[in-house]
């Protein structure tokens, strides 16, 4: 009778969690990085142009340093998809970024369980993330560091332990704790989710630091890049 009265409390508690939303433990990610470009010192005229294939489809990206441009389109970039067994790419964005002293750089994430691609745009004091929506048709941001709470002017992202992204800011010599974000795909959601993995008495810092250690124009940017719709 006590067993089967603790299968009953089981089950409405896993009915009751199922309802909710919440689950008991959460499912590891199946992030991987597949390229970090490091900072781009682009040259007069010069570009950087990779093609990255997967089982939802190709997409190329092109970054190049438009010598003769206004400050605030410096940076041209154009991104192209390809859907599976197709043979030619389509341009899904073609924007511009403001130049920056500090050079641009990209990371490219592959979620091995949807097959979907990422890009992490990184302007030394802003970061965003990129990826193309197979059932939309178009490029979504749907990461932007200027959206989450830090003291440091550093941020970063990279692949947690468990397989999941994480957005950290840190201090320019990194001696100060950084501010971590896990970030995970929400299946309900069909977006990014986040978890803060910071102590709530650290929202209490001031938010003050040495604005020569980045390039301020990237982070009064409307957007850092212009032009993903």
């Amino acid at each position: 009778m006590k067993k089967q009265l603790w299968s009953l409390v089981l089950s409405l508690f896993v009915a009751v969690s199922v309802l909710l939303g919440g689950t008991a433990i959460a499912e590891a990610g199946n992030f991987v990085e597949v390229a970090d470009t490091g900072v781009l010192q682009l040259k007069a005229n010069e570009k950087w142009e990779k093609e990255y294939r997967t089982k939802m489809g190709d997409v190329k990206i092109r970054f190049r340093n438009l010598a003769n441009s206004k400050e605030n389109k410096r940076y041209h970039l154009l991104i192209w998809w390809r859907d599976p067994g197709k043979g030619k790419y389509e341009r899904v964005a073609d924007g511009y970024s403001p130049k920056n002293n500090f050079g641009y750089g990209f990371k490219v994430f592959r979620d091995n369980k949807t097959g979907r691609v990422y890009f992490a745009m990184d302007a030394h004091g802003r970061i965003v993330l990129y990826g193309y929506d197979t059932f939309a048709k178009k490029l979504e941001l749907y990461v932007d560091s200027i959206n989450y709470w830090s003291p440091l002017p550093l941020p970063s992202m990279l692949v947690r332990p468990d397989g999941d992204l994480e957005l950290r800011f840190d201090s320019v010599n990194r001696q100060a704790n950084p501010t971590r974000y896990r970030l995970f795909w929400d299946l309900n959601r069909n977006w990014f989710g986040y978890q803060d993995l910071n102590v709530p008495v650290y929202h209490d810092v001031p938010t003050s630091y040495d604005d020569s250690v980045y390039d301020t124009s990237v982070m009064n940017a409307s957007t850092i890049y212009e032009g993903v719709d």
